[in-house]
C-alpha cells in the first residue's frame, strides 16, 4: 500500500537520518495500533508497506507521478513512539533489498564505478576542506533534506561528490543503480552543496539494494552542513 504520512510524522522523519540518497526505511505502527510494518518513505511523505506489492507500488508511482500519488493516498498516522530506522545489518536481511555485489563486475569499468569498498556511514568521519563541491541528485524539486531557509544541508543526508556525478553523466550511467535508489523516478534534480571546514563528512560505496547495484560514491553528513553551504539547484544534466 501507499501512503501519505500525517504532517507531523513526515517532519519527524526529517529529523531522522536517511537510509540512502532521498529515502529511509523504517519500521513502525499506526497511532493506537500495534501492527509493526516496514516502510519505505521517499522524501520524508509518502510510505510503501515493504510488502510483496511493494514493486507495483513503484511502477504506480512511476506512471503516474509522485506528487499526483502523494495527493491521491490515503493519510497514515504512525504512532511516533514506535518509529524506528532500519540498521545496515537489518537492511542487508531484507529479500528486497539486499542484492548481490558481485553483479556489478560487469558494470564497473566502462561506468567508472567503484568495486568492493563499504558504505558512507562504516567509515571514519573526517573534516570537509572548504573547496570540494558535494552533489545530491533527487526526483524532487523541493528536497526535504535540503534547509532551504539556512541554505544548508540537514543532518543525516547523502550526497555524492560532483566528480561521481560527473562521471556518471560522461559515461551515460543510470544514476537510480548506481546510487541504489528504492523508487525508480527519474532524477531530476541537482543540489549544489559546499561545505565549510568545520563540516564533517564519512565517504563510502553505495552497497546493492532494491535490485540496484550500486558502486556510485556516497557521502554521509551525520550532523549536517553549515549555514550558507547550499549553493544551488540545478535540472540533473545541466
Amino acid at each position: 500500500m501507499i501512503y501519505k504520512l500525517f504532517s507531523l510524522d513526515a517532519f519527524a522523519l526529517t529529523k531522522k537520518p536517511e537510509t540512502g540518497m532521498g529515502y529511509q526505511v523504517i519500521l513502525a505502527s499506526r497511532f493506537r495500533e500495534n501492527d509493526l510494518k516496514r516502510y519505505v518513505v521517499y522524501n520524508s511523505e509518502l510510505a510503501i508497506t515493504d510488502d510483496f506489492e511493494f514493486k507495483s507500488d513503484k511502477g504506480k508511482i512511476i506512471r503516474e507521478g509522485f506528487r499526483s500519488v502523494l495527493t491521491s493516498s490515503k493519510e497514515l498516522i504512525l504512532d511516533g513512539n514506535s518509529i524506528k530506522l532500519l540498521n545496515e545489518d537489518e537492511l542487508r536481511s531484507i529479500d528486497g533489498i539486499k542484492t548481490d555485489f558481485r553483479l556489478i563486475e560487469n558494470r564497473s569499468q566502462d561506468k567508472r564505478r567503484k568495486l568492493g569498498g563499504k558504505g558512507a556511514i562504516d567509515n571514519p568521519r573526517e573534516p570537509a576542506n572548504g573547496i570540494e563541491i558535494f552533489v545530491r541528485l533527487s526526483a524532487y524539486a523541493e528536497d526535504k533534506r535540503i534547509d532551504f531557509e539556512n541554505k544548508k544541508l540537514k543532518p543525516g543526508s547523502y550526497t555524492t561528490t560532483q566528480q561521481d556525478y560527473k562521471d556518471c553523466l560522461e559515461t551515460s550511467d543510470q544514476p537510480i543503480d548506481r546510487y541504489a535508489l528504492p523508487n525508480d523516478e527519474a532524477i531530476s534534480w541537482a543540489f549544489y552543496i559546499k561545505p565549510k571546514s568545520a563540516d564533517i563528512l564519512q565517504r563510502g560505496i553505495v552497497q546493492p539494494a532494491f535490485d540496484h547495484l550500486g558502486g556510485g560514491v556516497e557521502v554521509y553528513f551525520a550532523d549536517g552542513t553549515s549555514k550558507d553551504t547550499y549553493l544551488e539547484k540545478k535540472p540533473y544534466g545541466q
